[in-house]
């Protein structure tokens, strides 16, 4: 389980992109970023549009921070906008969130299940100390002080009263624990933090969201006159970017009837989708030296696009108009 959750970078192996984990990862690979990605290691921005990342977990930063060409970002950083490619400087404990964790570990703490197994401990050995005690006072007062005899029997006393295979047990019984609740999917990183959550009277949660297959679907295109389904969901296409494994851009690509249609056209420059302007805009260039635009994103912001692109156009076709008659006028 804990494999399944270890994070993956999409890095450049061979000239190709691939995912790969990110514990395979070593200076001098170049990985791609992009919106929603948590950091897999150090590294310096190459030449990028600039990009908003999160540090809290780092810095305690409320906001984001801005981050552009040649800039150092940080292992366990989430990108909040833009998307770039980095170079990796630096990997597990050799990063800047490495050495910190590294400094945690190394700092001992004692749970509460660790202090109840000393108390017990501690309670039994003083139990044994005070009944040696007794013994040796009571051989003394009856003059019948066998020194070898009575050495022997504490020593026994002694080892029988110290309850060294507890925490063995303890342990056993916590394994079989955790073992149950792997089988529930829930992953436990310690032992001793069965014994703690089962000390908790409430535990309060906070859960948004629905339930769902976790599976993306393509409806059926709405057009307008003149306007095919297949040229909607080829511009969408064209803005959409297959290396980066994203849901909507993989469901959006597999919806094309013919993917060999891309290689008609050349991404010139792309805009990742950002939480501010709710979509993605690519600049293409086509085989036939046509130079346009595509974008796809939430349906008021296209919506809104296209309403702004029919008053330019209605205003220019009005201006062209009235160029023309003053044209007529004066020129006959």
């Amino acid at each position: 389980m804990k494999a399944q959750l270890a994070l993956n970078a999409t890095a450049k192996r061979d000239g190709k992109w691939t995912s790969v984990p990110a514990k395979e990862l070593v200076p001098g690979d170049v990985i791609r970023l992009k919106i929603g990605d948590v950091l897999p290691a150090d590294g310096r921005l190459l030449e990028c549009d600039p990009l908003k990342i999160d540090q809290a977990a780092l810095t305690g930063e409320s906001l984001p921070a801005s981050r552009g060409t040649g800039d150092q970002v940080y292992s366990g950083s989430v990108v909040k906008q833009g998307q770039a490619e980095a170079i990796i400087n630096g990997t597990g404990v050799n990063t800047f969130f490495g050495r910190t964790a590294q400094l945690v570990a190394q700092t001992e703490t004692v749970s509460h299940f660790q202090k109840a197994v000393l108390k017990i401990g501690n309670f039994l050995i003083i139990i044994a100390g005070i009944l040696i005690s007794v013994i040796i006072l009571n051989r003394l007062l009856s003059g019948e002080l066998d020194v070898v005899r009575l050495l022997k029997f504490c020593l026994v006393l002694t080892v029988a009263s110290i309850p060294v295979a507890m925490p063995t047990v303890l342990s056993v019984a916590m394994s079989v624990g955790a073992q149950n609740l792997a089988k529930k999917n829930a992953v436990v990183t310690r032992l001793s933090s069965i014994e703690e959550l089962s000390g908790m009277d409430m535990l309060c949660s906070d859960k948004t969201g629905t339930l769902t297959l976790n599976k993306l679907s393509l409806g059926e295109p709405f057009t307008l006159p003149g306007v095919t389904s297949d040229g909607v969901i080829l511009a969408a296409a064209l803005a959409s970017q297959s290396e980066d494994s994203d849901p909507i851009d993989s469901t959006i690509l597999a919806a094309l009837k013919d993917s060999n249609q891309l290689r008609d056209y050349q991404v010139q420059h792309f805009t990742p989708f950002d939480p501010v302007s709710k979509r993605t805009e690519a600049e293409i260039h086509s085989v036939a030296g046509e130079t346009l635009k595509t974008s796809k994103g939430a349906p008021q912001v296209i919506l809104e696009l296209a309403g702004i692109s029919l008053i330019l156009k209605g205003w220019l076709i009005r201006l062209s108009k009235i160029m023309l008659n003053e044209a007529i006028e004066r020129w006959g």
